[in-house]
C-alpha cells in the first residue's frame, strides 16, 4: 500500500561560507577561521551522509540557508531595517549578527513541511564560547512539556555519542535587550548573555512548531595546531534521529 506521510524531523544548518563580519568588520587575526561559519550546514550534510548509510526508518528534511558575509558597496549597513520572510521587521545594529538573519527566514520556510520538530544548528555566537568553552554545545528551547522532551532527547543523544550539549535558558526577560525604536526587533542584544539573546531572536520565528537550537560556535572547529573542523554535532544528531526512528 501507499506509505503514509510522516511529519518530518527537520534540520536547519547555518551556511555562511565566509564571515568577515561585513561592514561591522571582525578583527584580522584569526579571521581565516571564519571559513568554519558554515559548520552548521556541514553538520546537516554530514548527518544526511550517515542517514544514507544507516537508513533508519525516519522522515528527515535538511535545510541549508547559505551566503557569504562580505563588506561591499551594496552591503547591509548598521541602522538598516529589513523585513523577514515572516513579515517581522529587524533593525540591523551589527552586520556581524548575520547568521540569524538567514536562519530566521529558513525557520519560517520550514513551516511548509508541517514538521514533527525542527533543530537548527549554527556557529552563532562568540558568547557561547565564553559561556561553555569548547566542550559543550549550547542547547536552547522553550520551557514547556514538548520542548523539555525534545531537549532531553538531544541531551541524551549527545551524552551517548560523547558529543555533549548543555541546556541554556530562553526567558522573556532576555527579550528586553532586542527592543528596537524602529522595527519589531534588533538583530543584536549587546554583550550580556549574547548566546541567549541570539536564541531569543530565533525563537520568534519558530512559534508554529516544536524547535531546538544548537549553538556550535565552540564545538564545531579547533584552532592552533589542531586547526580544523571536529564534525560535531553530527554524532549527537545521528544518534538523536536513530533514537526517534526506533522510538
Amino acid at each position: 500500500g501507499a506509505a503514509k506521510t510522516v511529519a518530518p524531523t527537520v534540520l536547519v544548518g547555518k551556511g555562511i561560507t565566509f564571515d568577515t563580519g561585513g561592514i561591522s568588520l571582525k578583527p584580522g587575526p584569526g579571521m581565516d577561521e571564519m571559513k568554519f561559519d558554515m559548520c552548521g550546514a556541514a553538520s546537516v550534510l554530514g548527518t544526511f551522509e550517515a542517514l544514507a548509510t544507516l537508513q533508519p526508518a525516519i522522515n528527515v528534511v535538511g535545510l541549508i540557508p547559505t551566503c557569504e558575509n562580505m563588506p561591499s558597496s551594496n552591503a547591509l549597513k548598521p541602522g538598516d531595517v529589513v523585513t523577514s520572510m515572516s513579515g517581522q521587521t529587524i533593525e540591523v545594529l551589527n552586520t556581524d549578527a548575520e547568521g540569524r538573519l538567514i536562519l530566521c527566514d529558513a525557520l519560517t520556510y520550514v513551516e511548509r513541511f508541517k514538521p514533527a520538530c525542527v533543530v537548527d544548528i549554527a556557529t552563532l555566537t562568540g558568547a557561547c564560547i565564553t559561556a561553555l568553552g569548547h566542550h559543550n554545545t549550547g542547547l536552547f528551547t522553550r520551557h514547556d512539556k514538548a520542548h523539555d522532551e525534545l531537549a532531553d532527547q538531544l541531551l541524551a543523544a549527545g551524552k551517548y555519542a560523547n558529543d555533549t550539549a548543555w541546556r541554556m535558558p530562553i526567558e522573556e526577560a532576555y527579550n528586553e535587550q532586542l527592543k528596537s525604536n524602529f522595527a519589531d526587533m534588533a538583530n543584536i542584544g549587546g554583550p550580556p548573555a549574547g548566546s541567549i539573546t541570539a536564541a531569543c531572536f530565533l525563537e520568534r520565528y519558530t512559534r508554529k512548531y516544536t524547535w531546538a537550537h544548537l549553538d556550535i560556535a565552540g564545538t564545531a572547529w579547533k584552532s592552533g595546531g589542531a586547526k580544523g573542523s571536529t564534525g560535531r554535532p553530527i554524532p549527537m544528531l545521528t544518534t538523536f534521529l536513530i533514537d526517534r526512528a526506533e522510538g
